[in-house]
């Protein structure tokens, strides 16, 4: 069962899967990301009955779980792994590529980062920093953003990782609305009417176009570009030299994505490709590890087997290794 519904309804299409005996995989957890606890604490039940609940199986997260694994798995000490996002979309009119409610709910929630053992809460587009993103991206502003990796990473890294965090583009705008208060779900009084500002909001935002509708867009010009990445830096130590791994996935361009599947984005293409892939696997005991578990918790030669297959659709990861003597 493909679970690719908003993720608040995860809990209750999981518990349906489960008494079917059916395998399970969704794309995300959050928000609201208490479902994360929850869907791991199930894993024993999922084990007893040999089924794989394979969750987070997007881009990010997803693709970014297993980097993030791969990079550690390498180093002797892990001491800092952060994430980062980088996204640019251009376009003549506005066009929402992605759920308004999980976007603005995202933006909205005060993210967690893992340091020193402990989940802890910081404020809302803190964190700021110019990103310098491999070639050809340019630098890019990114901010702690709420992101499901940072729940489940720390679970599952150990090597003594003191630090992990995820990144995500800064958007003024976003953060001048939620500053606001437009995402606030406490009604205020409008005119003597009770008035819940995200609804208002949800409800101006675009709705995410259909493919067909983004095809007409692409084909059109309205779109003029769109291009991301997603890097995974790990921190550590390896073989007695202080070292950074460095793992990233380039985008294929939007003129790739299209001509591949027509009116795929470069956001679409990556978030349901390695689903599809993950699907394929489990679907066929490509991958056999059993209970709920995220992709960085797959036995490495199933990582390894997603990787090689996300490649042949166009889909690669790449890495740069810096060593400095300690």
């Amino acid at each position: 069962m493909v679970n690719s519904t908003l993720p608040m309804f995860n809990w209750r299409i999981m518990d349906e899967a489960l008494q079917a005996g059916a395998h399970y995989i969704d794309l995300a957890s959050g928000p609201p990301y208490e479902n994360i606890s929850r869907e791991l604490a199930l894993s024993d039940k999922w084990k007893d009955i040999g089924l794989t609940a394979l969750i987070n199986t997007g881009i990010s997260p997803g693709i970014t779980n297993v980097l993030a694994k791969n990079a550690s798995e390498q180093l002797d000490r892990v001491d800092r792994v952060i994430i980062r996002f980088y996204a640019r979309f251009k376009a003549k009119e506005v066009i929402s590529r992605w759920s308004p409610e999980t976007m603005w709910m995202d933006m909205a929630e005060e993210p967690t980062v893992f340091e020193n053992g402990e989940f802890k809460k910081v404020p809302p587009f803190s964190g700021k920093e110019i990103y310098e993103f491999p070639d050809p991206y340019d630098p890019q502003t990114v901010v702690w953003h709420a992101h499901e990796e940072v729940h489940t990473l720390p679970r599952f890294i150990g090597k003594g990782l003191r630090f992990l965090g995820f990144k995500y583009p800064h958007d003024p705008v976003a953060e001048a609305v939620v500053q606001l208060g437009l995402v606030r779900e406490k009604p205020v009084e409008v005119n003597g009417i009770q008035v819940v500002p995200r609804k208002v909001l949800f409800a101006l935002t675009p709705h995410t176009l259909l493919i067909d509708e983004m095809a007409r867009k692409i084909e059109a010009g309205v779109v003029v570009e769109s291009s991301g990445c997603v890097l995974v830096e790990a921190r550590g130590e390896e073989k007695g030299a202080e070292t950074v791994r460095t793992l990233y996935v380039p985008f294929p361009s939007i003129q790739e994505t299209h001509k591949r599947i027509p009116g795929a984005t470069h956001t679409s293409y990556v978030t349901a490709v390695p689903a599809a892939v993950f699907a394929e696997m489990v679907g066929n005991r490509k991958i056999k590890t059993v209970g709920v578990l995220p992709p960085e918790e797959l036995k490495h030669e199933e990582r390894k087997a997603f990787l090689t297959k996300l490649a042949e659709k166009g889909i690669v990861a790449h890495e740069r290794i810096e060593r400095h003597l300690i």
